[in-house]
């Protein structure tokens, strides 16, 4: 059971970077896509890459190796749809992904995997900040994928339940401070009422507007609603 719930939240996680990089190459917008977040990811991956390793969890590692790929992918994506300078750009990834690993690997040396646990939540625990940050300062979040943000919403919350289920406490506290913040970015970049008459308008095809149509009909819109330039 632990192993299901490791994969499909794994498979949540993962498929949410998918339509975020097409999304990067399709329209050439990062409005609202957070650099610095982007390289606290990469720098998180890392060091919990390694840990996978060093405590052999197999899942851990299976997901943070494809996960780290895909970031690349993502990165390269905003450095080529003109988010950020080429060689600054690349310069700071790399530089995250060295310090990330030469520290990762000198804490698990020197001292053990539980410290390097513990680095690893402070970072993960931080790594959406930035990200949220701009979404609490009502920035333009154009740039970020609605299913992106939905589908990493939903690997945050597998993340919380594996990390409970498997009583790793350094995983449960990292995954619900990202649930916490993730929460945010969805409520900013996806309002509740307006995403709801919106799939009642037939966003999503007609058997989702069959059903939430009924629903929406009891939250009408508001002029608030239209505030938020996300």
């Amino acid at each position: 059971m632990l192993v299901v719930l490791g994969a499909v939240a794994s498979l949540f996680s993962l498929s949410a970077t998918v339509p975020q990089v097409l999304r990067a190459l399709r329209i050439r917008s990062t409005d609202g896509l957070s650099w610095a977040a982007l390289l606290l990811n990469l720098a998180a991956v890392v060091l919990w890459d390694v840990y996978a390793a060093a405590v052999m969890d197999h899942v851990q590692l299976f997901y943070n190796t494809v996960s780290f790929g895909l970031v690349v992918v993502l990165a390269a994506a905003v450095l080529r749809a003109g988010g950020r300078g080429w060689w600054t750009g690349t310069a700071g990834a790399l530089l995250s992904v060295v310090v990330a690993g030469t520290v990762a690997v000198t804490v698990v040396e020197t001292f053990d995997s539980l410290v390097l646990a513990m680095v690893g939540t402070v970072i993960s625990s931080v790594r959406m900040w930035p990200q949220t940050r701009l979404a609490l300062s009502r920035a333009p979040l154009w740039g970020l994928d609605p299913w992106a943000t939905a589908l990493g919403w939903l690997g945050w919350l597998l993340w919380t339940a594996y990390g409970v289920t498997a009583g790793d406490h350094a995983l449960t506290v990292a995954s619900l401070s990202g649930l916490l913040m993730q929460s945010t970015i969805t409520a900013f970049r996806l309002p509740p009422r307006r995403t709801l008459h919106s799939i009642a308008g037939g966003r999503l095809g007609p058997l989702a507007a069959r059903v939430a149509c009924p629903v929406s009909s009891r939250f009408p819109l508001q002029a608030e609603d239209f505030e938020l330039v996300a």
